[in-house]
């Protein structure tokens, strides 16, 4: 069995309001991209720090086809970033 890796709660919380944002740009189908990106974030090893948590923000801004929608998006998911 792979071990199970865990994110710190504060980073949990933000990752939901950051696939708020997500789901807002992509549609409805955005809810299952997220929670597929949740679990290969998760599955890379303990999220411990703020930087981690824009890796999981790279997963999702890829897919956002519009180069000018991801940088929007990206700005947003970062500026919820704050601990």
């Amino acid at each position: 069995m792979p071990p199970a890796f865990r994110a710190l709660p504060v980073f949990l919380r933000i990752c939901a309001d950051i696939d708020q944002l997500f789901v807002v740009e992509v549609g409805p189908f955005g809810r299952q991209l997220a929670e597929d990106a949740r679990v290969a974030w998760l599955a890379t090893g303990n999220k411990t720090k703020p930087s981690d948590v824009e890796g999981y923000v790279a997963l999702l801004a890829r897919h956002v086809a519009d180069a000018e929608r991801r940088d929007a998006f990206t700005s947003e998911a970062r500026a919820c970033i704050h601990v």
